[in-house]
């Protein structure tokens, strides 16, 4: 779904950050999208110009401080997680222009940098979260609720948002496990479904 009125959000590392920390927003209930930046305007004769090459991760603006509060508590990890790689063996990724393999600091995991071969931009090591990253509300959002009124709730958060989609669909598995309340439940999704379609 578009974003109504999308804002700068996260200035990411690399690509690969970009599209984790969008993960991680909607994994909150926070619609986001990320917008890579693979153009060679960074490149000069001389090097590169570090202010270029910024790949953003884009929030609605009435998400902007939800998202502010779930993205200072990734930058304090990611810190801490970067302090513990200073003195990890270098990382070796393959430049997808060129084919050729260059080792970079650990540090530089889950970041863009170019290629000492070519120059070309690539990513460098893995997305891949840690095992000890603390996501806080994410992991409890992802399990489906236990009582009907709690499976409402969650479906109303998410027609807020504007979700209207994934609020549907949250209602109708609500209706399946709780089919006593399949009356109301089926009110509230005629309702999303009128707005959503008088969008359109």
């Amino acid at each position: 779904m578009e974003l109504k009125n999308p804002i700068a959000a996260y200035t990411a590392n690399g690509n690969l950050e970009a599209h984790a920390v969008v993960n991680w927003l909607e994994s909150n209930g926070i619609r986001a999208y990320a917008v890579e930046d693979n153009s060679g305007v960074s490149l000069f004769a001389f090097g590169t110009l570090s202010q270029f090459h910024k790949p953003q991760v884009f929030v609605d603006e009435s998400d902007i401080d939800r998202a502010g509060d779930f993205l200072g508590q990734f930058e304090l990890q990611r810190a801490q997680r970067r302090k513990d790689l200073d003195d990890s063996p270098p990382i070796v990724s393959e430049c997808e222009e060129c084919g050729v393999a260059s080792e970079f600091p650990a540090s530089q995991n889950d970041t863009t940098q170019n290629c000492p071969k070519c120059h070309a931009f690539m990513d460098v090591g893995t997305s891949q979260w840690p095992d000890d990253f603390d996501f806080g509300d994410a992991e409890l959002d992802s399990e489906f609720p236990k009582n009907v009124d709690d499976a409402i709730a969650a479906a109303s958060k998410l027609e807020k948002v504007g979700d209207w989609d994934e609020a549907i669909e949250a209602f109708r598995e609500a209706a399946d496990r709780w089919p006593d309340h399949a009356t109301y439940i089926r009110n509230c999704i005629a309702e999303i479904e009128r707005k959503r379609d008088a969008t359109r």
